[in-house]
């Protein structure tokens, strides 16, 4: 069984890169343009390098962290959904294959296409901007598709619409909580602290894409709700039917 599995992950990667990779990467570019096109002239004009925490520095966190978090959400569109859309999983599963071993394998293959593509395209950045770092951004990239991408997995497994349903807990939990936060809030601002801690990514981003070092609560926070949904993305594969 683990020499199948095993020959699968070769299929799995053709799959993410055919399905969601070339869409990353395509938008990654489209966004890096828009980036890297103003980012030329300033550079030309001033012999002065754009250091970290400078005000274009603050437009390349934005657009940086924007294009990870789209880029997760393109690699979990149908990571399980579409296999029990469209029926595949009677061929897949109609050898002996673990099914959770099987979709626990995509979650790290699709990581590892979605930290290459993120890596060609930081590699571009630094070419512009020789002050940023590729290895802090896929630190960062590799955390959000913990973050993300576990939630993802989850709602992947437990609806037909994940990346819809993704979109709408990741963005809704941010204003969420902007909304219902402080202690104005009364009980509503209690019932937001079980969303996910979207709040804590902005400043996730600037301290590790910039230093490489961030906040060892927020990461924990983060990554611990991530993992904790795709532990139970698991167990709903593992107890569950993958039949509509």
């Amino acid at each position: 069984m683990r020499g199948r599995l095993g020959k699968y992950s070769l299929w799995q990667f053709r799959d993410f890169f055919m399905q969601h990779g070339i869409g990353i990467a395509i938008i990654g570019l489209l966004w890096g343009y828009t980036l890297l096109a103003p980012l030329r002239a300033a550079m030309s004009q001033s012999a002065v390098p754009m250091a970290v925490g400078s005000p274009v520095w603050g437009i390349v966190m934005q657009i940086t962290s924007a294009v990870v978090s789209v880029s997760v959400l393109i690699a979990m569109n149908g990571i399980v959904s579409s296999d029990r859309k469209n029926g595949y999983y009677r061929f897949l599963f109609s050898k002996p294959i673990n099914r959770v071993l099987y979709y626990a394998q995509s979650f790290l293959v699709y990581m590892i296409g979605v930290l290459l593509i993120m890596a060609i395209l930081s590699a571009l950045l630094r070419t512009v901007l020789p002050s940023f770092n590729v290895y802090y951004f896929l630190l960062y990239a590799a955390l959000v598709y913990i973050a993300m991408g576990g939630i993802g997995f989850f709602l992947s497994v437990a609806t037909r619409y994940d990346w819809l349903s993704l979109a709408a807990v990741w963005l809704g939990s941010r204003m969420l909580r902007a909304i219902y936060s402080g202690p104005r809030a009364g009980w509503k601002g209690k019932v937001v602290e079980i969303l996910p801690p979207v709040h804590r990514l902005d400043d996730v981003a600037n301290s590790l894409i910039g230093t490489g070092s961030a906040s060892f609560s927020d990461i924990i926070w983060l990554g611990g709700y991530g993992l904790l949904c795709f532990a139970l993305g698991l167990v709903v594969l593992r107890y569950g039917s993958l039949a509509d």
